[in-house]
This record gives structure tokens, C-alpha cells and sequence, in this order.
């Protein structure tokens, strides 16, 4: 028969190895859910670097495009080109269409100002803006 100090003892024992167990279980638990919210938002930061050069690209192409004469920039309308499907980002159709590319996931609308228009006016009417969208929306 067990002494009655030796029955205390073990449920002490008893005790503090089920406190160490929750305190593990809970730091497991913090861990895992700071480890989650660190994928989600490298996650979001690699899909905005992704847009943000596929928009990029697309200046670039739409540049190329206009330097060798092949696009032709109106003097008072805007020049679109859209890569994918542009429809909603509410413009009309686009006049030049930019070959899709299946590294670039986004739609990507390029617009070209004309020289003088009210959207160049704070650049003094001496360089054509280009305006560029992307469909990238973050979704947790």
C-alpha cells in the first residue's frame, strides 16, 4: 500500500506535466498561426511585385510598339491596348491588342494620352503619359 505522500507527489507530478503540456500546446498554437499570417502576406507581396512588373512589360512592349511604328499615337484621342481581357476596367474597346502571355496572370490595359490633353497638362504638354492597369486585387 502507497504511503499517503507518495500519493501527493504524483499528483503533483501529475499536474505539472499537464501544465507544461498546455503551455507547449498553446506556444504550438502561436507558432503555427504567426507561421500562416507570414505565408498570406508573402503571398500578397509576390503577386503586387508580379503585377507590378507585368505592367511594366507592358509599357515596355507598348513603347517598342510606338518607337518601330507599328502602334500609331493619335494626336487627340487616346490609344488603349489591353492584354487578356480588359472589359473590366470600363473602357471602351481597345484599339491595339497585346499578345497574351501566359507568365503575366493579370489583365493588363495600357492607355496612351495624346500630346496636350487635359492629362498632360501638368507635364507642360511635352511628353505623352501612359496610364497603366492591372486587375491584381488581394484576396485574405
Amino acid at each position: 500500500m502507497p504511503k499517503p505522500n507518495a500519493a501527493k507527489r504524483e499528483g503533483v507530478v501529475l499536474l505539472i506535466v499537464l501544465g507544461t503540456l498546455l503551455v507547449v500546446i498553446v506556444l504550438a498554437g502561436i507558432i503555427l498561426s504567426i507561421i500562416s499570417s507570414q505565408s498570406r502576406l508573402s503571398n500578397h507581396q509576390i503577386s503586387r511585385i508580379k503585377a507590378y512588373y507585368a505592367s511594366r512589360g507592358m509599357v515596355n512592349y507598348a513603347l517598342e510598339m510606338l518607337r518601330d511604328g507599328t502602334w500609331v499615337a493619335d494626336a487627340t484621342a487616346n490609344v488603349t491596348a489591353c492584354h487578356r481581357d480588359c472589359s473590366g476596367f470600363g473602357v471602351p474597346s481597345p484599339v491595339y491588342s497585346i499578345p497574351t502571355d501566359v507568365d503575366i496572370p493579370y489583365n493588363v490595359l495600357v492607355i496612351i494620352y495624346p500630346l496636350n490633353s487635359a492629362e498632360n497638362t501638368e507635364l507642360n504638354g511635352n511628353v505623352t503619359q501612359i496610364n497603366v492597369k492591372t486587375d491584381y486585387t488581394f484576396t485574405a
